[in-house]
């Protein structure tokens, strides 16, 4: 089992986020009292933020503009940042099948839309493989070519970008297939929705409008590519999300961006690939006290032992991720949780 679809979806999908603070500040959330709050919280609609007096807050709307908190004055975030029209990010989360090392199973585009006709394509290095057969087939498409090892893989994962000889057309759901000469296929993974599609062009255009002005605010770049992969999330752009977080160098990477790689690749049911970046975000968050993606992370790793048959552990972990939860007052996630543990015990 996994965690429920509207509970995953709040972890990944959050609205804006505070990227600059210079002093004490403060966050009243529906149900909850004040807490201190630091750069880098994720801000709900209905909200309320309370600076001290002379310190400067600014915060990352979702619509990609940055906006300044009045010092000293309680600010509803509705106030702030504009509601966006809600994207499609709601497709049901997959439920993991088993797979091995020995299976060519797909990474990457894997239950997704897409912004890009050229998309990488990704693959499981299936252990003792030496050449593999790429196909990619959809309504009137059926593009096929042979890779080696040597050509396309490096560290476990094999990656080849499509070339567009035969162009992909939005609205089209389409298969990535891989067979290696191992005699084993990533057909093997019997996941349902594992397809793809390029969204329409509309859409498209509205979506690089906001990621442009996110690119161009005076932020912090961790902060920047954090926006960025979560508006493709919210947009169901999950393979291009999950490209920008491992695209950011070491420096960028927060406790927020690593437990949105893990909560991205849960969402395509790939638990393997979500258990490392859990971890990090964990070690993160320990060591700035973050206990907000603390809790979130604890709870998405154990989803992801409960997925993997470790059931004891994903179970305390999620306990402890309740716990700290309840420390902060959320009791919204607290109430998420009990409901998610009973349906586990």
């Amino acid at each position: 089992m996994i965690m429920s679809g509207s509970l995953l979806s709040k972890q990944v999908l959050a609205a804006h986020r505070i990227v600059e603070a210079t002093g004490k500040v403060e966050l009243k959330r529906q149900n909850s009292s004040y807490r201190p709050v630091s750069e880098g919280t994720e801000l709900l609609p209905g909200d309320l933020l309370k600076p001290a007096s002379g310190v400067r807050v600014k915060v990352l709307c979702e619509d990609g503009n940055t906006r300044s908190v009045p010092a000293g004055i309680t600010t509803g975030i509705n106030a702030l940042c504009p509601p966006q029209r809600t994207r499609n990010g709601s497709r049901p989360i997959v439920r993991p099948r088993p797979v091995d090392r020995y299976m060519p199973y797909i990474i990457s585009p894997r239950a997704t839309s897409l912004l890009t006709d050229k998309p990488i394509l990704r693959w499981n290095d299936a252990t003792d493989a030496s050449r593999f057969m790429v196909t990619v087939r959809g309504r009137g498409l059926d593009w096929t070519e042979k890779f080696s090892r040597e050509q396309v893989c490096q560290d476990g994962i094999c990656k080849v970008v499509y070339p567009g000889s035969q162009p992909l057309q939005p609205g089209v759901s389409y298969k990535l297939e891989v067979k290696a000469d191992t005699n084993r296929a990533s057909t093997e993974d019997s996941t349902g929705g594992l397809g793809f599609k390029l969204i329409d062009s509309d859409k498209a255009k509205e979506i690089q409008v906001i990621a442009r002005r996110i690119q161009e605010q005076d932020v912090p770049d961790q902060f920047k590519g954090l926006a960025l992969a979560e508006l493709y999330a919210k947009s169901d752009l999950t393979a291009e999300a999950i490209e920008i977080l491992e695209g950011l160098e070491n420096d960028q990477k927060i406790a927020e961006s690593y437990r949105l790689l893990g909560d991205l690749y849960r969402r395509i049911g790939l638990v393997l690939e979500a258990e490392v970046p859990y971890l990090q975000a964990v070690e993160l968050a320990k060591a700035t006290d973050n206990l907000k993606e603390m809790a979130a992370a604890k709870a998405g790793l154990g989803e992801v032992q409960y997925a993997r048959g470790n059931r004891q552990e994903g179970v305390s972990l999620l306990e402890e991720a309740k716990a700290i939860y309840q420390k902060f007052g959320d009791r919204k996630r607290v109430e998420e949780l009990e409901k998610r543990l009973a349906e586990l015990k």
